[in-house]
């Protein structure tokens, strides 16, 4: 007969596949820091019953890669026959989840001292869980989360991170949508949470501000000071009683009373107590324990401490100059981790980020200079910017490749450098940036401070007004761009509204660089060919391929794609051709053949249509956040499923309009906008 810890155990280990036993790389929850976690518990509270399953044969250990945990090994556990044997004779099977879950909550198999708090916010709609830091507030919103989906609902659980927008909380809550209008129209009785929530920029704070005063059911964990308050019931969470902190304790210990009150009942605090190190006395400041005792015991390991205070964010293991001593952080309980990376439980943040000077901050930019990638260079910044430097220069470099990206991190550091060191480059790089984010306040903010008049045209066409690009202007990238929008600019199906073509007649080819023109004429004949197919002058789109080709080849993609979209539009429907060229488009992907796709929806009808629009994805997340070109083709799914009701309609035609307002296309928004009013 196993004990209850033991129990406990084996339960957990239960619930892993046996091919992980011989695995290369196995998850973090077999070992003692994971099972520490989902139990509940200190990990010195575990180390009698794991010894006493061992000895019965019921476990086995080994060490084994722990996945993202570094480069070194770590001791694992597994059952043995007898221990599922033994399992089999135990009543743990987990209770049935009969709602939905979005989202990664923290899962903790018990929750000690907190049932009545639970209980009595459980049916709460809209409040702010607000405590000191590592008190449990996350814990917290993880049993409320069990809660309600063992009730039937549905939850939706997101963390705030200081290089994230509100789109990226739609995304973390499993929405495909980016307009606010559209997620609360497909919310009904959703539970959404969001945790860390002091994390978030002041950025990014009015829009997710705007969407909580509209949103019914919410809850947010946050320390204090907080952020928005208005519409929420605020809830602090107090240490542990007495009673419930001594259960986190391992039952051998003596003057567990002693140890608990000495600690202040505090949940992290408890697990982070090695009963080798000085206690504090009773009432003592926990942060100065923390710095004079719990840290005071890393040897080597400060190293990856440190490196992990100064950073922003959670990243990937790998990221880390020092990720060897990974693992022994992990083993001292002072990592947070998540499914894209590790951060330092923010108590221990707090504390240990004191102490350093701008001379630390510059040595870990150097570092991370290093490094490739997106949030290489988002923290390289960061970085750069907590060393004392203006880092204009830098994000001149790297504005454009993060904007394609990482908009939301890119507009963050932006508002942070800009307000360390005002300038007009930066207000006209944020000008911008909001623009292609579709964020007009703050773009037409950014604007008037780098009077930038130049931007006035996009402005105008952000708030639905009619707009001309100046008779002076004669850049090809801008006429180009314009063009391509007012194509852009319809419903799908319909033909353009406006003649493009003395756009591109404005086009200096005479001053553009031989290296250049090329492109450029080869961008200036896309443009003319989907003009003409537009408008039905297949005569004229045929003279286009033909001249390109005279400066290609056959097997050019680019004259491949305009010959197709030339076939789907002149081809009869009810031909095996035809299907023929259904199958061959539908087999691609890409952005390019999305609008192939879409090209021949729009040449059929009733359940054909119907059927096709089901099987066209979306562009990704990252393109529709960052490309215009990305945010017209989606506007034009979401369309199509509102019109053959693939899905919901009203949120399927609110987020096509939002799409088109955002990708500067008002003819195409206000003409959904009246079909929404008449759906309502």
């Amino acid at each position: 007969m196993v004990s209850e810890p033991q129990a406990r155990i084996l339960s957990r280990l239960a619930e892993f596949p046996r091919n992980l036993e011989s695995a290369w790389d196995v998850p973090r929850d077999l070992c003692l820091p994971g099972l520490s976690e989902h139990l509940g518990v200190v990990r010195s509270a575990l180390h009698a019953p794991l010894t006493e399953l061992l000895d019965n044969g019921l476990i086995i250990e080994r060490k084994a890669h722990v996945i993202n945990g570094g480069s070194r090994k770590r001791k694992v556990y597994h059952l043995t026959e007898l221990g599922r044997d033994e399992v089999s004779k135990l009543d743990y099977s987990p209770k049935k989840k009969i709602g939905e879950l979005f989202g990664k909550p923290p899962i903790v198999s018990e929750l000690y001292g907190r049932k009545e708090l639970v209980d009595s916010i459980i049916d709460k709609k809209k409040f702010i869980l607000t405590g000191l830091p590592g008190i449990g507030k996350s814990s917290i919103l993880g049993e409320i989360s069990k809660l309600n989906i063992q009730n039937g609902k549905t939850v939706r659980f997101a963390n705030m991170e200081s290089f994230k927008d509100l789109n990226q909380i739609f995304r973390d809550w499993g929405f495909e949508f980016t307009s606010t209008e559209a997620v609360l129209n497909s919310i009904k009785n959703d539970i959404l949470i969001i945790d860390e929530f002091q994390e978030i920029n002041n950025r990014h704070l009015n829009a997710l501000e705007g969407f909580a005063k509209e949103c019914e059911n919410l809850i947010i964990a946050s320390r204090a000071p907080l952020k928005i308050t208005e519409g929420f019931e605020i809830i602090d969470v107090p240490p542990l009683d007495l009673e419930s902190a001594i259960k986190i304790l391992p039952n051998e210990l003596e003057s567990k009373e002693i140890v608990a009150n000495r600690l202040g009942c505090h949940p992290l605090a408890i697990k982070m107590h090695d009963i080798n190190s000085i206690l504090p006395e009773e009432g003592d400041d926990l942060q100065a324990w923390i710095s004079d005792v719990v840290l005071r015991d890393l040897g080597k390991e400060l190293a990856t401490l440190d490196e992990l205070s100064l950073l922003p964010i959670p990243v990937g293991v790998d990221y880390l100059q020092s990720q060897e001593f990974i693992s022994d952080l992990d083993d001292f309980a002072l990592l947070r981790w998540f499914e894209h990376g590790v951060e330092l439980h923010h108590l221990i943040r707090n504390v240990r980020s004191t102490i350093f000077s701008e001379e630390d901050y510059k040595k870990a930019a150097d570092y991370w200079s290093t490094l490739h990638g997106d949030i290489a260079r988002l923290v390289e910044m960061h970085l750069l910017l907590k060393s004392g430097q203006n880092i204009e220069s830098y994000l001149m470099k790297n504005s454009e490749s993060l904007m394609a990206r990482s908009s939301a991190g890119l507009s963050a550091l932006i508002a942070d450098a800009i307000f360390r060191y005002p300038s007009q480059k930066l207000h006209r790089i944020a000008a911008i940036v909001a623009i292609e984010r579709g964020e007009y306040s703050i773009a037409s903010q950014h604007a008037s401070e780098a009077s930038a008049s130049d931007l006035q045209h996009s402005l105008d066409l952000m708030q639905g007004k009619e707009s001309e690009i100046a008779e002076n202007i004669t850049d090809a990238r801008i006429l180009l761009s314009e063009a391509s929008r007012q194509l852009d600019d319809r419903l799908p199906g319909q033909s353009p509204a406006v003649d493009i073509m003395h756009l591109l007649d404005r086009i200096e080819l005479n001053n553009i660089d031989e290296s250049m023109k090329k492109i450029v004429l080869v961008a200036i004949a896309q443009i003319k060919h989907s003009w003409y197919i537009a408008n039905n002058e297949s005569s004229k789109a045929s003279l286009i391929r033909e001249q390109l080709l005279s400066i290609s080849h056959e097997d050019d993609p680019i004259v491949s794609a305009l010959t197709t979209r030339a076939v789907i539009a002149e081809s009869d429907l009810n031909s095996q051709s035809f299907d023929n060229l259904i199958d061959k488009v539908f087999s691609q992907k890409g952005l390019k053949s999305t609008m192939l796709k879409l090209a021949i929806v729009n040449r059929c009808d009733g359940s054909r249509a119907r059927d096709l629009i089901s099987k066209i994805d979306l562009p990704s997340q990252e393109e529709i956040t960052n490309l215009n070109s990305a945010r017209r083709i989606s506007a034009a799914i979401w369309f199509l499923r509102a019109k053959y009701q693939t899905h919901d309609s009203y949120s399927s035609m609110a987020e096509a309009i939002s799409l088109w307002k955002n990708s500067l296309c008002p003819k195409a928004s206000k003409l959904a906008s009246e079909m929404l009013h008449k759906m309502i």
